[in-house]
């Protein structure tokens, strides 16, 4: 009698049943399952089994809660993608290391390319933005204004609205969401500054710098796409259903938000190191290509006119002012925006 060992779907008795026929109607257990094929194809062991079933177990349960989701062929790469930027979040919130992130997002990526077949479905942790996992990027993630006007230009009107604040404020992609920018734009009209509390983690409230006149207009066009609703989500749809949507359009032109935020820092570093200094256009250690440290100090010595020393006193206080506007408590997440 031959012993059922399928090592790919081409061999699953149902492929195209539930979870990809997977043998269980369980997600998390047709997950294992996944991970026992590539084992019986020798592709890995068991402890990769267990630890890469233990961390999909974490998106699983995203899928559950947040897009109620409990079948392996209702997930498309925008699930993905909006996991990845979970994953993000959960990082600068210091829940997880650089490290998990990637691991998390691998599991992911294993599981369903054996469940469906292909790789259709994945997304790199380049491609979402993960920070490196030294936790100092040497990579500049921002997007370039001329990349910011194209997806600007194919984007829909609403989501176009939502980058350019996402730009501007520095907010996160949940946060740009659960905006309410016609309350925010009267904010920045009287007291120069917004507050940003909608989307954030446990509530956390945080004031942004809002005076410049790209500041307005961002905050002007959405307040107008707003109308009549809550926030920047439709009242017809629910903040998962609104989530799924977005990551759908940001599929086709393959925008990541994230990479506005990161925008929002290059800029904030250097007019807070500006403001200590009276010296324009410094910039941060990725946008120079320079090496985060000693060589970046000297790089601000010899520009600001100062000591090393100075030099690493101005790029703290920078850096801290930066942290504070991201939402951070720890100096330690800027390494991962501006290197």
């Amino acid at each position: 009698m031959k012993i059922y060992r399928p090592t790919n779907r081409t061999e699953r008795t149902n492929p195209n049943a539930r979870n990809f026929g997977l043998r269980s109607r369980d997600m998390d257990s047709a997950a294992k399952h996944s991970l026992i094929e590539k084992h019986n194809a020798k592709q890995i062991g068991y402890k990769t089994v267990a630890d890469q079933h233990s961390r999909f177990k974490q998106f699983s349960r995203f899928l559950k809660e947040e897009h109620g989701i409990k079948d392996m062929r209702k997930i498309d790469k925008e699930h993905v993608a909006a996991y990845a930027e979970r994953l993000n979040e959960r990082y600068e919130n210091n829940d997880i290391s650089a490290k998990t992130t990637h691991d998390y997002l691998a599991a992911v990526n294993s599981v369903l390319e054996q469940a469906v077949g292909n790789c259709s479905l994945k997304v790199t942790g380049k491609e979402a933005g993960l920070p490196t996992r030294t936790e100092i990027t040497t990579v500049n993630k921002s997007i370039n204004e001329q990349q910011h006007k194209q997806v600007l230009s194919q984007l829909p009107e609403r989501l176009s609205s939502m980058a350019e604040l996402q730009r501007e404020l520095g907010l996160r992609f949940q946060e740009s969401c659960k905006s309410n920018p016609q309350q925010m734009l009267k904010e920045a009209l009287s007291n120069k500054v917004v507050t940003v509390s909608n989307g954030t983690k446990g509530g956390q409230t945080r004031q942004v710098p809002s005076s410049s006149p790209k500041q307005i207009d961002a905050l002007e066009r959405a307040a107008a796409i707003q109308g009549n609703h809550y926030s920047m989500i439709p009242k017809s749809l629910s903040y998962a259903q609104f989530q799924s949507a977005a990551y759908r359009e940001y599929a086709k032109v393959g925008f990541q938000p994230h990479s506005e935020r990161h925008v929002y820092a290059h800029q904030r570093y250097s007019a807070h190191l500006e403001k200590q200094t009276n010296v324009s256009s410094l910039q941060c250690p990725v946008a120079l290509g320079l090496k985060h440290g000693l060589e970046h100090f000297n790089y601000l010595a010899e520009k600001i006119g100062c000591s090393v020393e100075q030099a690493k006193a101005f790029d703290y206080q920078a850096r801290m002012c930066v942290a504070e506007e991201l939402g951070h408590h720890r100096i330690g997440i800027t390494n991962n925006y501006l290197g």
